[in-house]
């Protein structure tokens, strides 16, 4: 692939794999904001969910098996939306086919795996990106751009709680939890984990606080609880720097507090520029063409990226120390982390 995208490179060749609930309301219209690209097939091992997303959508070939697709189709993309139990034979196959990949978190089951893939990976030279989309969420990109001031003086404190519906306890966290992991990481650097408290109130009902330090020196401590109905507020960010905090709540708002300038007037009657509260909500005049969730983002910058032949970002070497915290979080736990799965040759 060349190195540049020229005026006359032909459309990307995009095959897409899994067609679930997230493919069908997210992942499909999310690729209309990407550069020069043709969706060319779909795959999808039951019928039913390829007939129901041909009926919305135009797609001019599809199949029962990945391993054909990727044989006939020519692809120079795929992006699969499977699950962490089972991306990692699909992702192989089309790494051995020069295929480039997007693989929607959680990209494999454990870091056995993915160093597996990363082997594959660099012997191929094809590239996988992950969609950590809350890398590439508007009010989270925002608070990133903050910290990075020098004015914030660095990140002192982190505080996240990220809630859900009731959810299977080990899917929770390989699904759920590390959302929180990645994040931290690519907000303050490598973290390690220093304390972990779990607690179940029934089926599919559990809780954790999980407490960490940064490689910078910042503490943080994470909540997360599978008690909420999905349609509440469930995601909230605290960012404590020198004298002043961001707050993200809910993705769509962002407050970043600064410290007051004092006066001796009894009152403010004028914001102060320099000193007052910046506040973020979403652009209402954007619905329904931009979420502000980051998969219109991060499409655009995968398909961008290969075009380019430049390798996108988070790469699998990358996501790889998010499952590791995924592992350390169960041993400070005492639970037995779930064996690789062997895929049939």
């Amino acid at each position: 692939m060349a190195a540049s995208e020229s005026p006359t490179s032909p459309a990307t060749r995009i095959g897409i794999v899994g067609l679930g609930k997230h493919t069908f309301h997210t992942y499909y219209n999310s690729l209309r904001w990407a550069p020069d690209h043709d969706v060319v097939t779909a795959v999808d091992i039951d019928p039913e969910k390829i007939a129901q997303f041909t009926k919305l959508y135009a797609i001019p070939r599809t199949y029962t098996d990945y391993n054909e697709a990727f044989e006939k189709e020519n692809l120079d993309a795929v992006l699969i939306q499977v699950g962490h139990k089972g991306n990692f034979p699909i992702i192989r196959a089309a790494l051995e086919a020069g295929i480039h990949v997007f693989v929607e978190k959680t990209p494999v089951l454990n870091t056995a795996e993915a160093d597996e893939l990363i082997a594959v990976q660099k012997r191929t030279g094809a590239f996988v990106m992950v969609g950590w989309n809350r890398r590439f969420t508007t009010s989270y990109l925002m608070a990133k751009e903050i910290i990075g001031r020098e004015e914030f003086g660095g990140v002192r404190a982190y505080q996240s709680q990220f809630h859900a519906t009731p959810y299977d306890e080990d899917a929770f966290k390989i699904n759920h939890i590390i959302h929180h992991f990645d994040m931290a990481r690519w907000l303050l650097g490598e973290i390690t984990l220093t304390h972990a408290q779990h607690v179940s109130f029934g089926d599919r009902l559990h809780a954790y606080t999980i407490s960490f330090r940064s490689e910078n020196g910042a503490i943080g401590t994470i909540q997360a609880a599978s008690m909420l109905d999905e349609l509440y507020p469930m995601e909230r960010l605290e960012l404590v720097g020198d004298r002043r905090n961001i707050v993200i709540d809910n993705v769509k708002g962002l407050v970043y507090n600064r410290p007051p300038v004092r006066k001796e007037a009894f009152e403010p009657f004028a914001l102060e520029d320099t000193s007052d509260a910046l506040v973020w909500n979403q652009s209402h005049g954007y619905y329904p063409r931009f979420t502000n969730h980051g998969y219109e983002n991060e499409l655009h910058y995968f398909v961008s990226s290969i075009r380019a032949g430049v390798e996108p970002q988070p790469t699998l070497e990358d996501s790889r120390r998010s499952l590791a915290l995924v592992e350390d979080l169960d041993r400070l736990l005492g639970v037995a982390s779930p064996r690789p799965i062997v895929s049939a040759e």
